[in-house]
């Protein structure tokens, strides 16, 4: 046990790298396309929310809710340097790559990427970032709300209405992406 009277899982080292290798690219992708392709800004979220994340180990209950958790701690780094109006300058311990492409790669290719692109950059901030949470990160509703810190009903809105704001904006394009 704990001070916080929380039991950390066994092996929650052993547990905790696998965690970060298998979502540590997946989140500074999705932070990058949150941040309009800044990649760097995003590294740097990726290693403030993971660092986080250990300290707060203890509060981990299983590993199933590990991803909506770290995707958690990321969003609320991201609203915090938000507030700060200015991008925090540090070090640069172990860098993270995107290596993965992202979901959006698979439905369209190179010309229709950038019109995607586009179009997410059109939506308010809440849209894109329940549209990429649940679209392009496999998020359930219920588990963006959590990371959204919004209700399951209020991420299905942002969903449906930053779908139809985009079909718009791709001129009544449709395709896998939007079914």
């Amino acid at each position: 046990m704990n001070r916080e009277g929380a039991t950390t899982l066994p092996g929650t080292k052993k547990i905790f790298r696998r965690m970060y290798r298998k979502h540590a690219g997946q989140l500074c992708a999705y932070l990058t396309r949150s941040l309009r392709g800044d990649f760097a800004q995003a590294e740097g979220i990726v290693q403030e929310a993971f660092l986080k994340a250990w300290e707060k180990r203890a509060t981990l209950r299983s590993e199933e809710s590990f991803k909506a958790w770290i995707y958690t701690i990321a969003i609320n780094v991201l609203r915090q340097r938000k507030r700060r109006l200015r991008p925090v300058l540090g070090v640069e311990e172990d860098r993270v790559t995107c290596e993965r492409p992202s979901p959006e790669r698979h439905v369209m290719g190179g010309q229709g990427l950038e019109q995607l692109r586009r179009a997410l950059d059109q939506l308010n901030d809440d849209q894109r970032n329940a549209i990429m949470l649940v679209r392009m990160e496999g998020l359930k509703f219920r588990e963006a709300g959590q990371v959204l810190g919004v209700s399951e009903n209020t991420v299905k809105t942002w969903v449906r209405r930053g779908l139809q704001t985009m079909i718009h904006e791709l001129g009544g394009a449709d395709g896998d992406f939007f079914s």
